[in-house]
């Protein structure tokens, strides 16, 4: 077609208009489908209707091929994608990327990284403090929003709840919550100080401002290299026990009791720890999680043969805690699944796991992970993976969702779940690709997303 290339995000000119043909439309929050065409023009949703069906536009002409299956086609300012049998939703939230701006853009930047989720379905996300310098003050708070606006993508920043994310003295959290902060986190770190974290939940609750909390106790991981077992005994690794997440989710739950904290745990690794989260959501503590779609997917026995790849803070854990992760997502236990975006350059990756940096990208591979692992292998309903995906952290974060609906910005979606995924290093959008998920064929492919006045299609 032309107009535009695949592959590639291209600002729609002011008068060009989108139309998607014959998709079945699911609502995230109801769960409920329905086949439609959508209108999108100057980066709004125009009107939600059956097109075709009204007489406005004539049925596309068959292909160069003579296929009468005709994907993408344009006819004057028009592009019109067919959707027939494909899923249309509004696009996925991402409560946990790492676009390493400032300080490390040769891995990622605030722009690449916007690639990189718009590749993935991506229209929202909450990029983390560990920056170089971290996200402590107003201003850097303020830079991040200022990238987002000129890029028009809604990056919500999360600040560090501590100064220099050292874990000694609380931020301003008012001024950073002015600024645009949307959360508080030292996440790569956790405050060890249990008065202090008990001061920081109370402080926090003072502004209405949520915790995201990444639980680790150094005396069980400071050495650590992953998952303490028995593939840590054969590989003669340090390994960490469980302990180090387990206990301080269960003393911040309890400071939760106490404070009325808005408290979230993220990337949660052990079955423990999603026993003491039912157990806490029982008693009627508000609290909230999120697991990886690498912890979903990966267990310890990946790192078999010393792949450093997979090394990950917090460590992929046993296949027995694995499951307790699938089932805690299942059961309704876990809230939401956030990728935990690391990106690495390949120095950083591609050496001995004692040198080896934590962490792998995810936003490109965010939804077809957790297709692959919940729908296809454990018969998880895609109509409540996508609520976990495109409407539980707005929930979590007291924002509005978008809705495909109109007079609302243009946050859309296209999946072709009968397509499969073939993930190599040319796959992705982002500066690094140290991915879980290389040479892997996943399910579930993104065909299409439009994001305001931006569209990308995928071939």
């Amino acid at each position: 077609m032309t107009g535009f290339i695949l592959n590639q995000i291209n600002e729609l000119n002011n008068k060009a208009e989108v139309l998607i043909k014959d998709s079945s439309i699911l609502d995230p929050l109801s769960g409920k489908t329905r086949v439609s065409d959508i209108l999108v023009k100057d980066g709004l949703i125009r009107s939600v209707d059956k097109f075709l069906d009204a007489g406005i536009l004539q049925p596309a002409e068959k292909n160069a091929s003579g296929s009468d299956k005709v994907n993408i086609s344009s006819k004057d300012n028009l592009i019109i994608i067919d959707a027939k049998g494909f899923v249309a939703t509004t696009s996925f939230f991402d409560m946990h990327v790492h676009l390493r701006d400032p300080g490390n853009e040769d891995e990622e930047d605030i722009e690449s990284g916007i690639n990189a989720a718009f590749h993935g379905g991506i229209s929202a996300l909450c990029c983390m403090p560990n920056t170089d310098p971290p996200l402590d003050r107003d201003y850097m708070i303020q830079y991040i929003t200022g990238k987002a606006r000129k890029l028009d993508f809604n990056i919500f920043p999360v600040a560090a709840m501590t100064k220099k994310m050292e874990g000694l003295e609380i931020t301003d959290f008012g001024l950073l919550k002015e600024s645009g902060a949307i959360a508080l986190s030292d996440d790569g770190f956790c405050v060890q100080d249990a008065k202090l974290m008990y001061e920081i939940m109370k402080y926090s609750r003072q502004f209405d401002i949520p915790l995201i909390l990444h639980e680790e106790d150094y005396s069980f991981s400071r050495y650590g290299l992953m998952h303490e077992g028995y593939y840590s005994s054969k590989l003669g690794l340090e390994g960490i026990s469980s302990l180090s997440e387990t206990l301080m989710v269960q003393r911040d739950i309890e400071l939760a009791k106490k404070t009325k904290a808005r408290v979230h745990f993220t990337h949660l690794s052990s079955k423990e720890s999603v026993e003491l989260i039912k157990k806490a959501k029982e008693d009627g503590t508000d609290i909230t999680c999120d697991v990886t779609p690498h912890h979903l997917c990966f267990d310890d026995s990946s790192l078999n043969g010393y792949n450093a790849i997979f090394k990950v803070n917090p460590p992929l854990r046993s296949n027995h805690d694995r499951q307790a992760l699938v089932d805690g997502i299942k059961n309704g236990i876990i809230d939401t699944i956030s990728s935990d975006h690391a990106p690495h350059l390949e120095a950083e990756k591609n050496t001995t796991i004692k040198n080896a940096a934590n962490g792998v990208t995810g936003m490109e591979t965010f939804f077809s992970s957790s297709y692959t692992q919940l729908c296809s292998k454990e018969n998880f309903q895609l109509q409540e993976l996508i609520k976990i995906l495109a409407y539980k952290p707005y929930k979590i974060l007291g924002l509005k969702p978008p809705a495909i609906m109109p007079g609302e910005k243009a946050e859309i979606t296209l999946i072709d779940t009968g397509r499969d995924v073939k993930v190599c290093k040319e796959f992705f959008s982002s500066k690094s690709a140290n991915s879980a998920f290389i040479d892997k064929n996943l399910k579930g492919f993104i065909f299409a997303a439009i994001n305001g006045k931006k569209i990308r299609i995928n071939n």
